[in-house]
């Protein structure tokens, strides 16, 4: 596991000159049973962020992604049975791809009563083919970004010049929502303080 780089960052091996070598296992997840092999197959990170995003994968978040044939990737597909055998080698769990529908009720938020959730989506990410993309209502609010990229809707320096456009204009809109609906429940506090 070690190749002869120099990262500077010899954590998990003290041992070795950081002159002279990589630690490969630094970059492996930790926890018990970290390896390179994780929930998501296009990597979980590594530490402590790696250990927690591999968790998720085996709980709420269940990524059905494999890689193809034709994919730059060897070829891999992805089952349900390789997750469960994972999972539960690695955390005690096994996975329950529909414990957000079951228990949430996210196949149906508007009739649970749910309200004031914004949903944001940058259409460059992979990830969006999942996400919400159209308001339920008017406190579900679905905002897309056709210039977004993985996580560009959540820096919290926003908006720069260095964002696009779509993203700045984003930025202030979900700024402007979030004021209302905060507006909107001190006011009814007020009225409910007033009312006793």
């Amino acid at each position: 596991f070690l190749l002869g780089v120099d990262d500077g960052d010899n954590e998990h091996n003290e041992d070795m000159p950081s002159s002279s070598c990589f630690n490969m296992v630094a970059q492996l997840p930790s926890g018990r049973n970290g390896t390179i092999t994780s929930g998501d197959w296009s990597g979980v990170g590594t530490r402590n962020n790696g250990e927690m995003w591999d968790f998720q994968t085996c709980t709420l978040l269940i990524e059905h992604i494999g890689f193809g044939p034709d994919s730059m990737f060897p070829y891999r597909p992805w089952t349900m049975e390789w997750l469960k055998e994972h999972c539960q080698y690695r955390f005690g769990v096994t996975p329950d791809p529909y414990k957000l529908v079951k228990e949430l009720h996210f196949d149906d938020l508007k009739n649970e009563n749910v309200t004031h959730i914004l949903f944001t989506n940058g259409l460059n990410d992979g990830w969006s083919v999942g996400g919400i993309k159209q308001n339920i209502s008017d406190t579900l609010v679905a905002i897309n970004f056709e210039n977004g990229a993985h996580h560009s809707d959540l820096s919290g320096i926003g908006p720069s010049d260095n964002d696009t456009l779509d993203i700045q204009h984003g930025f202030k809109q979900i700024k402007s929502i979030l004021e209302m609906w905060l507006a909107e429940i001190k006011l009814k506090d007020l009225m409910r303080t007033e009312a006793k």
